[in-house]
């Protein structure tokens, strides 16, 4: 298969995974320390410029897998990824654009190493040794997975208006399973329930245990899996918020899947699937005694999106509108509408595609998949 497909560059034998630092020779059979799995597109300048800081670090044990899924870019870019790509430790995989879960989990597949680490190719790592200070959280066997530290370009500081709150509610749920995040916190913590979809590492053992993101929601799809390890975590096992492996985040920067572009009907419609095919599925004796009250929640949910992250609806008379229109509409005019297209689609397609399997492609299959062109 021709990973290429666009990416220019000299004609190539095929990619032979490294070994040890600087090897060649080791092939299929070499299982690097970790693997980073990347999901990209449309952002090619955004993601070599993430690569050359992979490339940086001062841990060089590692493998990035990177799922490409661009449907626009410029021969410029083309060539500078075939460059990079030059590097064994760089694996480029194009694929039809899959979502963010749908990335993900494909590169979870391709990759060879017991921890594999997500980040997104619109941030960037903040020092030479953001992998190895993400790393060292698994020298304790009973870590399963570590959740990094994000810090906003031209952000507030501090980052949060109520500091103690964030350190104590870090990657943790509500009493409605509703993921709070305050992944700007500065505390370390033992205590969470969740990782972020970036800047995040987990043991493969956890999806062996456990499976993959659901795949199907378009909003908040790191939470299936969460949902499952919380049923199956043993005695002493535990996930950590490590504050000292930092990512730099970037909000506004073009291409993705685009989510803060969204309308308010369009997020509304991504959100009320989340509340019913995740929160609903794994916590549905919950769900269903506080359906009332989930109800009210969505409207804080649209009306805090809209006013705090939305990029479409920009000043305060647009927001207002758009919260207006969310209240009038959306509840319960859309909310009656939507119940009724979930049925139509459980009715026509079925149950969803749940991804509570991880099978790993064979050795064979992802270096075939490495071969260049000529």
């Amino acid at each position: 298969m021709d990973v290429t497909r666009g990416i220019s560059g000299p004609a190539r034998s095929p990619v032979v995974p490294p070994g040890p630092p600087g090897s060649r020779s080791a092939g299929a059979a070499y299982k690097p320390s970790a693997s980073i799995v990347v999901g990209s597109h449309n952002r090619l300048g955004c993601l070599c410029e993430l690569l050359e800081r992979f490339l940086a670090q001062d841990f060089t044990d590692f493998e990035v897998i990177v799922i490409e899924q661009s449907t626009v870019s410029t021969a410029e870019q083309r060539g500078r990824l075939a460059e990079l790509a030059s590097d064994p430790r760089i694996r480029i995989y194009p694929r039809s654009p899959l979502g963010g879960a749908g990335a993900r989990n494909e590169g979870c597949r391709l990759a060879r190493a017991d921890i594999i680490v997500a980040f997104d190719d619109d941030d960037l790592p903040a020092s030479h040794a953001w992998l190895s200070t993400l790393l060292r959280n698994f020298d304790d066997p009973r870590c399963l997975g570590v959740s990094g530290r994000h810090i906003l370009e031209n952000g507030p500081n501090p980052p949060y208006a109520n500091m103690a709150r964030a350190r104590q509610r870090v990657l943790s749920y509500s009493p409605l399973m509703w993921q709070r995040c305050f992944p700007r916190s500065d505390v370390r913590s033992h205590k969470i329930e969740n990782l972020m979809g970036g800047n995040s590492a987990v043991r493969r053992s956890v999806l062996e245990r456990c499976g993959l993101w659901d795949a199907f929601t378009r909003c908040e799809n790191e939470n299936s899996l969460w949902f499952r390890l919380r049923r199956k975590l043993r005695p002493g096992e535990y996930l950590v918020f490590d504050p000292q492996a930092t990512m730099i985040r970037r909000l506004d920067v073009e291409g993705g899947m685009a989510k803060r572009k969204l309308g308010v009907f369009a997020f509304g419609w991504a959100m009320f699937e989340y509340f019913h095919k995740i929160i609903g599925y794994y916590h549905p004796v919950r769900f269903v005694g506080l359906y009332p009250i989930y109800f009210g929640f969505f409207f804080w949910v649209i009306c805090t999106w809209t006013w705090n992250e939305s990029a479409k609806y920009r000043g305060k008379h647009a927001r207002a509108l758009a919260t207006l229109a969310g209240f009038f509409l959306l509840q319960p005019v859309s909310w009656t509408v939507w119940l009724a297209r979930l049925a139509l689609d459980r009715l026509r397609r079925g149950p969803e595609k749940r991804e509570t399997e991880f099978a790993p492609y064979p050795d064979a299959v992802i270096c075939d998949e490495l071969t260049f062109a000529a």
